[in-house]
């Protein structure tokens, strides 16, 4: 809620079928039907989050099984068919059927969905609540700490303050803070009680803005990423019909069930999504890497509760390997070995090779190179070569070295972020 762009919240008790999707709606002053969207229409493009989501009908969570599936929702009646945009993510909390987790049963016995609906859902996570003092403490000191921190040194809120605090409230503040000035990048978190030192934690802010261009990317399957995919999910059928077998032979001899979710054809789009997600947060513009597919496959296997160990071959990978993986692992490193020696390079020396005078140019100019772009993103040799086009005459261009050391100082001050993977420089302010 805090993160997403667009989200929208509602509660399976509060929430109806047509609620959700579309309803329709006679005009009293007309007498003619009129169509209203839902609450997963107007989140289109964003997210949704339903809380409660076993409180509702067995009709109502049909009703969003073709907008989970085909992302549109589809209207006909009264001499009116329509077909409405519904391309949200649905983020649900729901109870176990008993109120508490029961080991004895399966994931899905425990849940209590239909599968035609679970399988709906990419990722699915069991949260238990363990008697545990060790975790029990830990869950107060959080808790407490984000209460005792409801105020940030700039007055806005944050902790459990911010969380529970109204959309219409957030959004003012947003509005109102809304300044052309960098974002900072990460925050001191709340002191500690045992008088260490505070961790820093990532801004909600920087978060935002950067999921907010990640959804810009727009990567593709490389030939060895679907090759990739295609394995991992038959190795996730094979797990779920070996998981099935031993289900039948331990239930006939009266032993303990595993726990297995299905693993259907709508698993292998997951997969699909899930890796091209995570190529995005690694800011890959173009390519999906078998590291994204095997990042995800690791993932689905966690939220499933099943060992990833059990097969290593098929998902571990060393990083100088020669094999099918090994390749395309060993060239995403080998693209960052340059940036990583430019930066040893550049912090060789305490103030690095380029004097102040000339920082403050190189930062003048960066900025007005930003400024005649219209997209926020220039590649690492076009901008040196328009740095150096606009120089005063007389001055000397600057150099390779001086031009990595000023960037770096830049990123450094979070002006500019660098990609070394794809050779662009992002501007952050």
């Amino acid at each position: 809620m805090n993160t997403a762009p667009l989200a929208i919240s509602t509660t399976g008790r509060g929430s109806s079928g047509v609620g959700l999707t579309a309803a329709m709606v006679r005009d009293a002053a007309t007498n003619d039907f009129a169509l209203e969207a839902g609450a997963m229409v107007l989140a289109d493009r964003g997210m949704i989050c339903i809380d409660e989501f076993d409180k509702m009908s067995m009709n109502d969570r049909v009703a969003i099984h073709e907008a989970m599936e085909q992302q549109v929702v589809t209207i006909a009646k009264a001499g009116m068919h329509v077909t409405l945009n519904a391309r949200c993510s649905v983020v649900a909390a729901a109870n176990p059927i008993h109120s508490s987790f029961d080991a004895s049963k399966s994931l899905a016995e425990n849940i209590g969905l239909p599968d035609s609906l679970l399988s709906r859902f990419d990722l699915v996570f069991i949260v238990r609540d363990l008697t545990d003092e060790e975790i029990d403490r830990k869950i107060a000191t959080q808790v407490l700490r984000q209460a005792q921190q409801r105020l940030g040194d700039d007055g806005q809120r944050r902790g459990v303050e911010n969380v529970h605090s109204s959309i219409l409230e957030r959004r003012r503040e947003q509005d109102t803070g809304k300044q052309q000035e960098a974002t900072p990048v990460l925050q001191k978190a709340a002191p500690r009680g045992d008088g260490e030192e505070p961790p820093e934690i990532v801004t909600v802010d920087f978060l935002r803005k950067y999921l907010r261009y990640c959804r810009r990317l727009k990567p593709r399957l490389t030939a060895e990423s679907q090759a990739a995919v295609a394995d991992r999910y038959v190795d996730m059928r094979m797990r779920f019909q070996s998981g099935f077998m031993d289900q039948m032979r331990d239930g006939a001899a009266g032993g303990q069930r595993k726990s297995r979710l299905a693993v259907t054809t709508r698993t292998l789009e997951a997969l699909i999504r899930l890796s091209t997600a995570h190529a995005k947060l690694k800011l890959r513009k173009d390519e999906v890497l078998v590291e994204d597919v095997q990042e995800a496959y690791k993932l689905m296997l966690a939220a499933r509760e099943e060992d990833v160990t059990e097969r290593p071959e098929s998902v571990e990978v060393a990083p100088g390997d020669d094999g099918p993986d090994g390749p395309a692992d060993g060239e995403a490193r080998g693209q960052k070995r340059p940036r990583d020696e430019e930066e040893q390079g550049a912090s060789a020396d305490a103030p690095g090779p380029i004097q102040p005078q000339r920082f403050d140019a190189l930062r003048t100019l960066v900025a007005r190179a930003f400024a005649k772009e219209t997209e926020q993103q220039i590649s690492w040799g076009v901008l040196l070569e328009t740095v150096n086009a606009d120089l005063a005459e007389g001055e000397s261009p600057f150099t390779d070295a001086e031009f990595t050391s000023g960037m770096n100082r830049l990123e450094a001050q979070n002006k500019v972020m660098h990609i070394a993977d794809i050779g662009m420089v992002v501007s952050v302010a």
